[in-house]
């Protein structure tokens, strides 16, 4: 910010991640990304007095706007397979019967027949443009004193399965060669000259979350494996996620302007069930989220999961995250403290085996993954990290052993099978679908297994069972690394029916 009023700790903090620029290594790797935009700076929103924050654009804003997409059923159909209408702007289809073995596919809405390709997006906000600001008061502090991210490099990689390796998107990574200095995403430019941002907030914002930084107007990564990269000096109070490039393109919070898309301006998150993970999101909803210092950086995926983008509960009927209010789950990292500098990478894999998110250590990186380093980031990297993380499953809470990770799973199965006893399938394997959006076509089977670690070394193999008499099935992962419902002191929430239902997660 070119006139912030920050605690000295915080001003050395930044000084010093912001003076960060790593010689290359010679294996970085170029890139060609474009995040268009104004730049600028305009007064950072109440209750803050005298300070400056980067600024949101209008869409007219941006030069070389990328064209409004439209993907209508002879072009997403095959996304989704048979289908029948429903009803309402998001189409619902009240009458399927999720007993039945075939639930149906409810039809997306006009122009949401979207391809299951996703990219980054990075959420930063500041004072009362931080989601629910004045409904929780026990986070106002930490929301008014800001997201604190400061990015040397984000990349996007795309799985080749002949070769087994990521090759890099060079169109949606930024920096990966190291040539330009640290990104700090809460002040205008990224705190450089407006001729060395290589980052600017995007018109379609981020919701919940004043400035949104996305790439737009490009493919994205899909099937049949994506790798999200996010190197970090520091990282407090943010939300990085993933987005169908549909809804990136559309605008997340805002919407592209209707009279240039032909079939409107609906982001398909919710009317095409188009998909969102989230890698790492601070709990910024409920009072309880200031535990830790507000440090808390959860794992989700449970947000418009439906249509061809199918969730799952795991065995312990909690393995796809997030948090709540009277209780929440363990599938959370503990981010940099506030004003601190600590550098680290996050990887994250999302394959047909789940999600894998990678924490890995900024001075430890090309041991662990040979191609990362804390400013570069190699064209083509191997299939996983060199070594299994060390934690025995979440949360990655534990300051002193940095290298973990966390596992969201996908759904294995090709059908829903019903949920009716005895019906193997979907329903069985506790995958999640909205009965009134059905299931369609499960992306998650478009995927590959890319040959992620599971953990521990001895851990045992999650089994479900949803639907007896229907025959309980092993998982591809082990039990230990599924999250499961704690209070927010860290305390086991059973789930008394899915401990009965699955044998297993129950109290010792």
């Amino acid at each position: 910010m070119a006139a912030r009023c920050v605690p000295l700790l915080l001003a050395f903090g930044a000084a010093a991640a912001l003076a960060h620029v790593a010689s290359s290594n010679g294996n970085g790797c170029a890139w060609t990304g474009q995040m268009g935009g104004p730049g600028g700076s305009a007064p950072c929103p109440a209750p803050l007095s005298g300070e400056t924050c980067p600024v949101t654009p209008s869409y007219d804003q941006v030069s070389d706007i990328w064209p409004c997409p439209a993907y209508n059923q002879s072009s997403g159909g095959k996304y989704y397979g048979a289908c029948s209408p429903g009803a309402g702007s998001n189409p619902l289809c009240t009458w399927f019967d999720p007993t039945s073995p075939q639930l149906g596919c409810c039809c997306p809405a006009d122009g949401c027949w979207t391809p299951p390709y996703f990219n980054w997006i990075i959420g930063a906000c500041r004072g009362s443009g931080c989601g629910a600001y004045y409904g929780v008061p026990a986070t106002q502090q930490y929301k008014d004193a800001g997201t604190q991210l400061v990015v040397n490099y984000v990349a996007t990689y795309q799985w080749n399965s002949s070769e087994r390796v990521w090759g890099l998107v060079k169109d949606s990574s930024y920096n990966t060669d190291g040539s330009h200095p640290s990104y700090d995403v809460a002040k205008p430019n990224g705190g450089l000259s407006p001729g060395d941002a290589w980052l600017q907030p995007q018109p379609g914002g981020a919701a919940d979350w004043t400035w949104g930084y996305y790439p737009a107007g490009v493919q994205g990564a899909g099937p049949p494996g994506m790798l999200f990269v996010l190197s970090t000096e520091s990282v407090w109070n943010v939300a990085w996620y993933m987005l169908n490039q549909v809804t990136l393109d559309k605008g997340p919070s805002v919407s592209y302007p209707a009279a240039k898309c032909q079939y409107g301006s609906d982001n398909c998150w919710s009317s095409g069930n188009a998909g969102e993970i989230d890698f790492l999101e601070a709990p910024w909803t409920v009072n309880s989220g200031a535990a830790d210092g507000y440090r808390r950086l959860y794992a989700t995926q449970w947000n418009q999961v439906g249509r061809s983008f199918v969730g799952d509960m795991g065995a312990t009927c909690n393995a796809d995250g997030g948090w709540f209010d009277d209780v929440t789950s363990n599938n959370y990292f503990l981010g940099t403290k506030e004003n601190e500098t600590n550098p680290v990478i996050f990887a994250a894999v999302v394959d047909k085996i789940g999600t894998f998110i990678y924490r890995i250590p900024a001075d430890q990186s090309e041991q662990i993954w040979p191609g990362l380093a804390r400013s570069t980031a190699a064209c083509t990297l191997g299939p996983a990290p060199s070594r299994r993380p060390s934690n025995a499953g979440p949360p990655c809470d534990d300051d002193s052993d940095p290298y973990c990770a966390l596992f969201i799973p996908n759904c294995q199965a090709d059908a829903w099978g019903g949920a009716s006893a005895g019906h193997q399938g979907g329903a069985n394997q506790g995958c999640k679908v909205n009965g009134e959006q059905g299931w369609c076509v499960n992306w998650w089977g478009l995927m590959e297994d890319t040959g992620q670690w599971v953990w521990p070394e001895n851990g045992r193999r999650s089994v479900v069972q949803y639907q007896a008499p229907a025959t309980s099935v092993e998982m591809p992962w082990n039990y230990e690394m599924e999250a499961w419902k704690v209070d927010w002191a860290g305390n086991p929430q059973y789930n008394a029916g899915c401990c009965v239902l699955n044998k297993g997660h129950c109290p010792t």
